[in-house]
């Protein structure tokens, strides 16, 4: 009882702290148990998916990629469908997969403080083995470390990120917050099976112009995730 009364008060913090529709959505990959792979626009941990005809036509044109055994890159097909992006089929189930949407159009967010910035989202799906760190291949990125489901290190052009706000969604959409350390490094608790969804934000004070449209600053928006397996106990 107790559980689930501090779930559904997380959900409605969740949807306090939330008060930014157009400034809060993210991307990020799904892959289900038939290795086809999803790109969705929207935010996780309300259940929110954004369509076509609606919100998913701000993400322009995304690219993705799959990771073969040796990090080597292979780009993926994307097509667009009704709420999300197909990514197909993906024949290596321990292969991760990313993507990213630099064409988003530069926003005026100065009225909720965040100022005149060019949105740019990342992503990464990636299960968890019990191998070396893998490389970051986003200009923002979130690496699970050595296939842990607790540890992960935040990059930004490659070099960790300090200090940085990460927020972590748990399959019944509770989240928690956390930092990084000085290391790039954060910890967090999974105590449930099913997906997770990591999302740090960095801001990015260059200016610069896109499509003609000058901005402050580059809003930099990357997601992680992964799969917790259901065990005996779940069932």
């Amino acid at each position: 009882m107790l559980k689930m009364l501090l779930i559904r008060v997380s959900l409605v913090l969740t949807g306090l702290f939330h008060t930014l529709p157009a400034a809060a959505h993210y991307i990020w990959i799904e892959r289900d148990e038939m290795n086809h792979a999803r790109l969705y626009f929207g935010e996780y941990q309300d259940q929110e998916k954004e369509v076509t005809g609606g919100r998913l036509d701000e993400i322009k044109g995304p690219q993705a990629w799959l990771l073969d055994a040796n990090g080597k890159r292979q780009e993926l097909k994307v097509m667009r469908k009704g709420n999300h992006f197909d990514l197909g089929m993906t024949s290596n189930r321990t292969s991760p997969l990313i993507a990213e949407e630099l064409g988003y159009e530069v926003k005026d967010w100065t009225k909720h403080g965040i100022g005149i910035v060019k949105p740019m989202f990342y992503t990464r799906f990636s299960p968890l083995l019990r191998r070396s760190t893998p490389k970051p291949e986003l200009v923002l990125d979130i690496l699970p470390e050595s296939g842990s489901p607790n540890a992960f290190i935040v990059y930004l052009r490659n070099a960790p990120l300090a200090k940085a706000k990460l927020m972590v969604y748990a399959p019944n959409f509770w989240m928690q917050e956390r930092h990084t350390d000085e290391n790039g490094r954060v910890s967090i608790t999974t105590p449930w099976s099913g997906q997770y969804v990591l999302e740090v934000i960095h801001l990015e004070t260059q200016p610069g112009e896109f499509k003609g449209q000058k901005f402050e600053a580059f809003r930099h928006r990357a997601t992680l995730n992964f799969n917790i397996p259901q065990t005996p106990h779940d069932k």
